[in-house]
């Protein structure tokens, strides 16, 4: 369909997206059909997920490099109303959450809007970071999947400052209440 390749353009190579250290940018915007933007984003998921598997394999005894694939603004992406239009990418998306974890691939949905996530997506989540949410209609749902948080930690994500947050992490039996900082990078342009 040319939607990777510019004319000398090459295959993905699935080891390329797992190298450490590396980051990997994938921009979806220039893709407009959504049909083929999601079969596109549903093939570099399979590449990142085969690249995994062999670092993994690879790597016999010791554990596969880390790799971990941030979805940013994951309202846009995948949503309860698209979810059944995009089944292919879906269940990739699905396969990663569940067979990602013991290959060291862990996968982020960053996301001001929460609730727009399918509950299949929601109930696969290990770690939660919640910041200041004010809106009405997203509480209940968040409470919906993720009841074990305290009432009173949920009065509180409305009050939340810049940088708090309200973090869940599976080696934690509580929840913390935590600030972040900006971070000290400056991102720098390569080509």
């Amino acid at each position: 369909m040319g939607i990777f390749d510019n004319g000398a353009g090459q295959p993905l190579n699935p080891r390329a997206f797992v190298v450490p250290g590396r980051v990997s940018v994938v921009e979806r915007s220039g893709v407009e059909a959504p049909e083929q933007r999601n079969l596109a984003i549903a093939e570099v998921l399979r590449t990142v997920l085969t690249g995994q598997e062999e670092a993994g394999a690879a790597a016999q005894r010791n554990a596969p490099p880390r790799t971990l694939v941030i979805i940013e603004e994951g309202h846009e992406f995948i949503s309860v109303e698209r979810r059944h239009q995009i089944p292919v990418l879906f269940s990739q998306i699905v396969r990663i959450a569940r067979r990602g974890r013991k290959r060291w691939l862990g996968l982020v949905f960053g996301t001001q809007s929460p609730h727009y996530l399918p509950s299949e997506l929601l109930g696969l989540v290990n770690y939660l970071v919640l910041h200041h949410l004010t809106d009405s209609s997203v509480l209940p749902a968040l409470r919906q999947v993720f009841g074990a948080i305290d009432e009173g930690l949920w009065q509180q994500l409305p009050s939340l400052a810049p940088g708090e947050a309200i973090v869940s992490f599976t080696c934690f039996s509580w929840l913390l209440l935590v600030t972040i900082g900006p971070t000290p990078v400056k991102l720098h342009l390569a080509t």
